[in-house]
């Protein structure tokens, strides 16, 4: 059993703060004439990949920049699939097996309104955040009940985290929706509530940002979650639509806090529930001893900029 609530955390979000400066051995990856990082690549996958002219790597910067003429978005995107298209026919990639649909590349300054985008499994080869939206669906305490959480389990046949539980809704953020488009596409495929009653009754309340290196892989990720919440009437129902989700729980807050410890979350929606928590005043100061290090962790900067600047 994991032991406190900053350990779970610690699990999806474990790069160090001072990692902008400090990213040893990581090459930074540039977009010319972009002069911010945009990702994080591994030396062993610069090693691995077959990088088209396009490309140049130095290794006394630890620098991969892409550069294109004209410097157009389908340009970038092209040079991106060939890189991906390699590794995806390479066996040294056994992880991406198929493509998957396109995500932005978010904060490129000189693109604010085109689409600059590479596939969502291919991200993390390149140290790139990706977007997700989450919503939580809950009722609010009454004299007779504590708040509860609409919680879903994932379906036992999903090849990530099967079985696990999950937000009430959740979804990555494809390269031509917003978050609020993904949360109605998703509580309608997931959860069968109309996309009226969500977009009448949701509201957008923040962003869980995190930044991982994978143990295993060592492959450096971030991730930018919006967060939304829906108060939900007694009589509505979640109920599963599409093949992955296979039930949805109704649990109270001692039950979630309870199943995050023992491990039964998927590991990033346990960042979003603890937010939710604290933002109904459920964790608190006086509840909570590392209440500071959590809420700080679970808003850092990331080393990568979130939005073209003004």
């Amino acid at each position: 059993m994991t032991s406190n609530l900053l350990d779970l955390i610690t699990r999806v979000d474990n790069v160090p703060l001072d990692f902008q400066q400090n990213f040893h051995p990581y090459y930074r990856l540039f977009v010319h004439p972009d002069p911010h990082p945009h990702g994080y690549i591994h030396p062993k996958t610069i090693e691995s990949l077959t990088w088209p002219p396009t490309f140049t790597i130095s290794h006394p910067d630890r620098t991969v920049t892409l550069t294109v003429s004209p410097s157009t978005p389908e340009a970038i995107n092209a040079s991106f699939q060939e890189v991906i298209d390699f590794a995806l026919a390479s066996p040294l990639f056994p992880s991406l097996t198929i493509h998957s649909e396109p995500f932005l590349i978010p904060g490129l300054s000189h693109f604010p309104d085109s689409l600059v985008h590479i596939e969502r499994f291919a991200s993390s080869l390149f140290g790139i955040a990706t977007r997700g939206s989450h919503l939580t669906a809950y009722l609010p305490a009454t004299p007779a009940s504590p708040l509860r959480i609409w919680v879903a389990r994932r379906s036992r046949h999903l090849v990530a985290h099967p079985s696990l539980l999950d937000s009430s809704v959740a979804g990555g953020v494809k390269a031509t929706d917003s978050p609020l488009d993904c949360i109605l596409a998703e509580s309608h495929e997931e959860a069968s509530l109309s996309r009226e009653f969500v977009a009448r009754n949701v509201r957008a309340v923040g962003a869980v940002t995190l930044a991982n290196i994978n143990p295993r892989t060592e492959l450096f990720h971030a991730e930018i979650l919006y967060v939304y919440d829906l108060e939900m009437p007694p009589d509505v129902v979640p109920v599963p639509e599409d093949d992955e989700v296979e039930e949805f729980v109704l649990m109270d807050f001692d039950e979630v806090m309870g199943h995050m410890l023992k491990g039964e979350f998927k590991p990033n929606v346990c960042g979003i529930m603890i937010d939710f928590l604290i933002r109904h005043g459920i964790i608190t100061p006086e509840n909570e001893p590392d209440y500071v290090d959590i809420c700080s962790r679970l808003h850092r900067v990331l080393p990568m900029p979130t939005k073209p600047p003004s």
